[in-house]
């Protein structure tokens, strides 16, 4: 139950990681949002992937934050890789393996002309796996290096409304309590003679049963969260005070500068290069600008 919830929980260390201001992380994430969200060359992809999780190795993160973040890993990219391959719809599509050929009796219909493993569609689905994981990995060493009281700063620091930062901050600090209830009911099903691993039937009345007492206890919290912060008069005084005053350092301001540049240099090259494809503007002098686009972004 303990690891259930360490694993939501941030781990304050003293790296170079967990110093960098919580303004910057934010802006950090923001800008590798925009870069993966506009790169399409797979290798350029797969760098700033490797980029992303070389940040847990200078966090020094413990084994099961590693291993929760491979799992999740796996399971966003096969899936994401595992569906293109299957119901990718674009054209051309090159056929390199069939599950079920239109021929077959009855699934040949039900699946409306047979299903089959597209080779665009794994490259489609390795892009696209690749994008997801690179946001989800900075937003996981984010939130694992950072405390909720900094995260709050932070927002706050980059005028976000103190109200809707505070929902924000609450919410992930609900996340750790979340799974040790849901832990702690699983524990108890177990002790009735449950098992929570069979499936059919049994993974479907385990749920209902995880599901209805968890549920009923978020409501209960967030009621309870509800009165304690009325009665501690939240929106009395319009101005706040904090016990740590946030402050850039040279560092923060070199890689926030560099990841700002760089998301805002990606996305003007990748728009002059699909205004060029795309027949509505080309002009000679950009010709570097375009083989940088379809070379490496």
């Amino acid at each position: 139950m303990i690891g259930a919830r360490s694993i939501a929980e941030p781990t304050i260390k003293d790296t170079i990681i967990h110093r960098i201001d919580p303004r910057a992380k934010i802006l950090i994430l923001i800008s590798t949002a925009f870069i993966a969200v506009t790169l399409d060359n797979p290798e350029t992809m797969f760098l700033l992937f490797l980029i992303v999780l070389s940040g847990f190795a200078l966090a020094r993160m413990p084994a099961i934050k590693l291993k929760t973040l491979a799992i999740l890993l796996i399971l966003l990219i096969w899936g994401t890789i595992y569906s293109q391959a299957l119901f990718y719809s674009q054209l051309p599509r090159t056929v390199i393996f069939t599950i079920i050929s239109p021929d077959f009796p009855v699934l040949g219909w039900l699946t409306n002309g047979g299903l089959f493993v597209y080779e665009e569609g794994l490259r489609h689905g390795a892009i696209q796996g690749l994008r997801s994981a690179s946001i989800l990995s900075l937003g996981l060493l984010m939130c694992w290096t950072t405390d909720s009281r900094d995260i709050l700063n932070g927002l706050v620091g980059l005028r976000v409304p103190y109200s809707v930062a505070f929902m924000v901050v609450t919410a992930v600090r609900f996340l750790p309590i979340i799974i040790t209830e849901v832990a702690t009911v699983i524990t108890v099903q177990r002790l009735r003679g449950f098992n929570p691993k069979r499936f059919g039937s049994g993974i479907i009345k385990t749920s209902l049963n995880i599901l209805t007492p968890t549920l009923s206890n978020c409501v209960r919290r967030t009621g309870t969260l509800a009165v304690s912060i009325q009665s501690r008069a939240f929106r009395a005084n319009t101005e706040r005070t904090y016990l740590k005053k946030l402050k850039f350092s040279e560092f923060d301001k070199a890689v926030v500068t560099i990841c700002v540049f760089a998301a805002i240099s990606i996305v003007i090259i990748k728009l002059l290069y699909n205004l060029y494809t795309s027949g509505i503007y080309y002009t000679s002098g950009l010709r570097p600008v375009y083989a940088i686009a379809r070379g490496y972004l």
